[in-house]
């Protein structure tokens, strides 16, 4: 609706321009054919009053007369030819006498224009005038263009003017149309938000009674059934939590983030995330370059939630590769502004595909992963106006890295 109506406007101001230069070119035209009229009829007049030899002997003074008049501005010179191309009369006296080689029109007047040895250009009208002995001489009326081309001027300003307010309106128009459509996705996937968060909240409720229950009573037996029970005990109750977890993250993901801002030293958050992955993983070396110094303002708990993901899918990724050397490498440093922080693993790593739909929700590769990690870090980080970048490549690894804005 909105480009059709512009796109409407757009071509109305084109074609107003167009006719308006067009009738504005025409209206110049015609005015200085009236004012030449004007002067051909007053001279004709004058002159079929006289009797041919009264013409021959007239002064020059007529002509310079009505150039020099305010009723005819704008005149360039006047000039009376005989039928052989003699100068009978001309507003510059120099010329009276001298010979032309005189031009044929095959209709009067006829109007033209001519480039003067001044290079100005005239607009000339030529009128037979007939006498009743038979003879006849050619008036010659020349203007000057500028008075016309100031109103073809200011007619072309006006269709410069309306181009760019075409231009002006498509651009607007294209802008307006992709805002739009934009905030229509944005409604349509809030929506879906909203209904996917209801749907969440109810799952969560209906689900968590009996599987705290199911939950309870797996630990429960497991301290009192046999060796041979325990096993399938254990994967009962381990799925309990992993389905516990997963509706945690979907209650968490179809939420708004609610944020703590607090000063912390970004050593001190690493190390404490490290420790626990380093007893969990020894087989792994964990590689730490870090400014001790940086000081962040932000989420702690969010930030730490962004970093144990991230450290996770890269753990994950080095243990799924099974190479002789699995190493995981944190880098962290100042750059302008802000601080660069890396988590860089020599993992299996992401082809194209795979890295584009990385951070979409329930998308995964793991066979009882969620596809929620990195859709909740994206979140967190969007909430915490940290930058994520993936760089990965198909058996060679991934680099992740998140720009944080630096304390303030």
């Amino acid at each position: 609706m909105l480009w059709s109506i512009v796109l409407t406007s757009s071509i109305i101001l084109l074609v107003g321009a167009f006719f308006t230069y067009k009738n504005t070119k025409i209206a110049a035209e015609n005015s200085l054919k009236m004012q030449a009229m004007g002067i051909a009829i007053t001279v004709q007049s004058f002159l079929q009053s006289l009797e041919l030899e009264e013409i021959k002997v007239l002064d020059y003074a007529l002509f310079s007369e009505i150039i020099l008049n305010e009723k005819w501005e704008g005149v360039a010179f006047i000039s009376l030819y005989d039928e052989k191309g003699n100068i009978i009369l001309h507003s510059n006296p120099e010329l009276i006498g001298k010979k032309i080689e005189l031009k044929k029109h095959p209709y009067y007047p006829y109007y033209y224009y001519l480039i003067l040895g001044t290079l100005e250009k005239v607009f000339v009208t030529d009128f037979k005038i007939n006498f009743p002995q038979g003879n006849y001489y050619i008036l010659r009326v020349a203007l000057h263009t500028y008075p016309a081309e100031l109103m073809i001027g200011k007619a072309k300003i006006f269709v410069l003017i309306n181009i760019t307010a075409s231009i002006g309106l498509i651009i607007f128009g294209i802008l307006g149309t992709f805002l739009v459509r934009k905030i229509e996705r944005m409604q349509i996937k809030f929506k879906e938000l909203e209904s996917i968060s209801l749907m969440t909240k109810i799952l969560a409720h209906e689900i968590r009674n009996p599987l705290g229950s199911i939950k309870g009573f797996s630990q429960y037996l497991m301290g009192r059934v046999d060796e041979k029970f325990k096993d399938p005990l254990k994967i009962i109750f381990n799925e309990t939590l992993r389905i516990e977890r997963l509706t945690d993250e979907l209650l968490f993901y179809t939420n708004p983030v609610k944020i703590n801002l607090t000063e912390f030293f970004l050593s001190e958050l690493l190390e404490e995330i490290l420790i626990s992955f380093k007893n969990t993983y020894p087989e792994i070396d964990f590689k730490f370059n870090l400014n001790n110094e940086i000081k962040v303002k932000s989420d702690r708990d969010k930030l730490k939630e962004i970093i144990i993901n991230l450290l996770q899918n890269a753990i994950d990724a080095v243990l799924e590769a099974n190479k002789e050397k699995r190493i995981v490498s944190l880098n962290v440093e100042k750059r302008e502004n802000k601080i660069k922080f890396e988590i860089i693993d020599n993992g299996i790593g992401m082809d194209k595909e795979t890295l584009e739909k990385a951070t979409e929700p329930f998308f995964t590769t793991k066979p009882k992963g969620s596809g929620l990690g990195l859709a909740i870090v994206n979140k967190l980080c969007e909430a915490l106006s940290i930058k994520l970048k993936i760089e990965s490549k198909k058996g060679d690894g991934t680099r992740v890295c998140l720009i944080i804005p630096e304390l303030p």
